[in-house]
């Protein structure tokens, strides 16, 4: 179901499992959580996560492994806490992360989704959230970050209506990034991009933005002023006055 691929820049993960319409299994939370340390060992400067062909994204959490933790609060917290540090341990990942998303999205999909820096979305994208048509919730988690893209009146609409949009809608609304005619190739070329930046760079760009709802960080300031006393910095003054591509190292 999951598998990943490490190139030397780019990583790829992807969603492999057209009979189950890529539902997630505990095994497949437990895969994912593999594949995500190791392309945190390995280091490329931008991951790429997708599911193989345009038919869907994920359908979701493996509806026969949800309809057992009835009645078992153990189990349903143990299901809770191997999806959690998947989803916890994708989003933390220091490089950027762009999820192509295609066909459907639903459910914890969407979470999926959610723990991608960015999202694209190509014409056959649906997304809907709908543990209300079961009489459950949605991890809290997973609602921060919804909210956080969409606003609380979006976030609820979603949420409190199980509602379904298109890609165009969720473009509107803040859910993706991007709606393009092919996520997959739009999202390759947004990787392919910044995977010729300094991954030093990313890397601290990424955790700004992940700081930035907290307000002013003077680590942050620190962050910067030491970067122009950098390998990076150096390279990329070099590039540009001798009109080349740069050619950064590989983050230590």
């Amino acid at each position: 179901m999951i598998d990943h691929a490490i190139a030397e820049t780019i990583a790829t993960i992807t969603l492999d499992a057209p009979a189950t319409r890529n539902a997630m299994a505990i095994a497949d939370w437990h895969a994912l959580s593999g594949a995500v340390a190791a392309i945190a060992a390995a280091r490329p400067r931008v991951v790429l996560l997708r599911a193989r062909g345009t038919a869907m994204f994920c359908s979701g959490a493996d509806l026969r492994e949800i309809a057992a933790l009835a009645g078992d609060p153990a189990a349903a917290r143990a299901f809770r806490l191997t999806m959690r540090g998947a989803l916890d341990a994708l989003a933390a990942l220091p490089m950027p992360v762009i999820a192509a998303i295609d066909g459907d999205c639903f459910g914890a999909g969407v979470a999926l989704a959610l723990a991608a820096d960015m999202r694209v979305a190509g014409p056959r994208a649906v997304f809907a959230i709908t543990p209300a048509r079961l009489g459950i919730s949605y991890p809290q988690q997973d609602i921060a970050r919804l909210v956080a893209l969409v606003g609380p009146g979006q976030a609820a609409r979603l949420l409190y209506g199980a509602t379904r949009i298109d890609a165009a809608e969720a473009a509107r609304i803040g859910l993706v990034e991007v709606a393009g005619e092919d996520a997959g190739t739009a999202a390759r070329d947004m990787a392919a991009a910044m995977a010729a930046l300094s991954p030093a760079s990313l890397a601290a760009l990424k955790h700004a933005v992940a700081r930035a709802p907290q307000g002013h960080d003077p680590v942050l300031d620190a962050a910067f002023d030491a970067a122009f006393a950098g390998a990076d910095f150096r390279e990329g003054l070099s590039a540009f006055h001798e009109r080349r591509p740069p050619r950064f190292a590989a983050v230590d």
